[in-house]
């Protein structure tokens, strides 16, 4: 891992994410990319509005991010490399093409618990770049500190399509840390598929012969609790998922699970 994108809105949950950054990139001597992206505002209606001039919004946000550069360089002493960036644009886009444009190998970002409103209408930036990137993402949650990556459940749907590129990317991060992965099948109670039968099942395995890992099913109708339920009984300190992707009918009547456990996980996504 050689480099890593974060994005900030300067909030206490952006900041708690950077930090948890800072600490992977000290782990793997990576370089931090940080990234603040603003739209310029448009005044709409008849109100008079006293708009201030882009060089001045330009010149605030550089100067804003320069401070939080300088201050991770001072608390680090320098150890870790940060280079800072500003965008005009929206969010969720800048990340996207900024990750493409430095050849980023991993972006954290924070999430805030949504409301059951915001979950299923408005999402989140965080979402919406998980749902569009191919680079991995990291979900920070607010209350979440760093500590040394030793379990990684990854959650497993037998039922479709292993990406094996995918598996091959998260396979890396586990060699990085070294870390012992649970394999996790969540099945609704009335079928829970046998491994042995199972082709998806026998690729998984295959994908993870050069890292130490344990299958395991379970039997659950809410997804995010049992996951949530599964990494805190076997202190699993990230959660790993793959999101698949959905024809538009499915988008309109089922819930993302990646979507809900990104407002919802207890420990880094």
């Amino acid at each position: 891992m050689k480099t890593i994108l974060v994005p900030t809105d300067y909030s206490d949950v952006a900041n708690n994410a950077l930090q948890y950054a800072v600490e992977l990139a000290k782990f793997s001597n990576a370089k931090i990319i940080l990234l603040h992206a603003y739209q310029i505002p448009i005044p709409s209606g008849e109100a008079l509005t006293l708009m201030v001039p882009m060089q001045e919004f330009e010149k605030e946000n550089s100067k804003r991010i320069k401070k939080l550069e300088k201050k991770i360089i001072a608390e680090t002493s320098g150890e870790v490399k940060i280079e800072s960036l500003i965008r005009t644009g929206f969010v969720s886009d800048e990340i996207l093409d900024v990750a493409k444009e430095k050849n980023i190998d991993l972006i954290v970002m924070g999430v805030t618990g949504g409301s059951k409103l915001s979950e299923k209408l408005l999402g989140s930036n965080t979402t919406s770049v998980i749902k569009q990137t191919h680079t991995p993402v990291l979900v920070i949650p607010k209350d979440a500190r760093y500590k040394e990556i030793e379990k990684i459940v990854l959650t497993c749907d037998y039922n479709e399509p292993l990406n094996e590129n995918a598996i091959k990317r998260f396979t890396q991060f586990a060699k990085l840390f070294k870390a012992k992965v649970l394999v996790l099948d969540v099945e609704k109670p009335i079928a829970i598929p046998m491994y042995e039968n199972n082709v998806v099942g026998e690729v998984l395995e295959k994908s993870l012969k050069n890292v130490e890992h344990v299958m395991f099913y379970s039997s659950s109708d809410d997804m995010t609790e049992e996951i949530n339920s599964f990494a805190d009984t076997h202190k699993c300190d990230w959660i790993a998922m793959i999101p698949h992707k959905h024809n538009i009918l499915n988008r309109l009547f089922h819930e993302s699970n990646t979507k809900k456990m990104a407002f919802h996980t207890h420990v880094p996504l």
